[in-house]
Parts: C-alpha cells; structure tokens; sequence
C-alpha cells in the first residue's frame, strides 16, 4: 500500500521533521510511504534538513480521492491538503487540539499533550522496536527543540 506522509501547509519544523520520520517508520514497518510537504520548505528547517544531510519531503498540492495519507502535527481540514476529505485517510498522529476532522470508517488516532509532534513519533518508534537512525534522531530533536521554544514553552512537557 502506498502511503502519502504530510503535515499541516505553510509547513513549520515539526511538520517537516514529523512527516519524514513516520514515513521512515512506516517503510521500517513494510509500508511503502512518502514524505510529503504542503509548501515550501522554511529556513529553520532547511537548516535542520541539510545538518543531517536529509532529502526535502516531495511538495505537494492535494490529494486524490484513492490516495492513502497519514496526517501529522494538525487535525483539521483547513490546515491540511486540499481533497484530504475525500482521501482515505489512515491515521493523525498530532499534539493539538481537535479540529473536527470526520471519517466514514475507524482510523488509528493518537493525539497527546506534549509539546511537539515528534515527541509522539519518537515514542511510536519505541513501542515498534524500531530503531532510530543518526538522521532520523537529529531531525526528532530539531522539531521537539524548534517547537518548545528550547524547553519554554508553556507546551513543554516532561
């Protein structure tokens, strides 16, 4: 199954870092996934995607109504992909609030109150045995310092 990985538009680092490590999750768990991004690629994670000599995501539009996604770090119709309503969408895997996104069948959902979404990624990648590359963990760390503001934000968690 092809799988389509992306975050919110106007991408900040935890998207960009959240949609490229699922995706090398996903493919570790014999997935066929690509890394995606709903715009272009800003510099605090441009920064973070060539210190660990990591590929861009694929940028992209929308999506078609037979493709498979899995959405990270947002949860709402108007952050995400245009046609996203018409995907078929597998899983979110995100650290805000719930913005009322609706299914016509179950899905894998976890949202949790810590301060970025790659906290919840790294967690997955424990729970699956799977380990971390340099690479990935760099990028892991970029995302979870860029969006606690370097552990001050009042999002912060232990």
């Amino acid at each position: 199954m092809d799988i389509l990985v992306f975050g919110h538009k106007n991408p900040d680092t935890d998207s960009i870092c959240s949609s490229l490590s699922m995706t090398y999750l996903k493919n570790k768990l014999g997935y066929n996934a690509t890394a995606c991004a709903l715009g272009e690629i800003r510099k605090e994670a441009q920064f973070a995607l060539d210190y660990f000599k990591v590929d861009a995501p694929k940028i992209i539009n929308g999506v078609e109504a037979d493709d498979n996604v899995v959405i990270v770090d947002h949860n709402e119709y108007g952050q995400s992909a245009d046609g996203l309503e018409k995907a078929n969408l597998l899983e979110i895997i995100d650290h805000h609030k719930l913005g009322g996104i609706a299914t016509s069948v179950p899905i894998s959902v976890r949202i949790m109150t810590v301060g970025c979404t790659c906290t919840i990624i790294y967690n997955m990648y424990k729970e699956n045995n799977v380990e971390i590359p340099y690479e990935i963990a760099g990028l892991l760390l970029s995302a979870i310092l860029s969006d606690t503001l370097l552990f001050k934000s009042p999002t912060t968690t232990e």
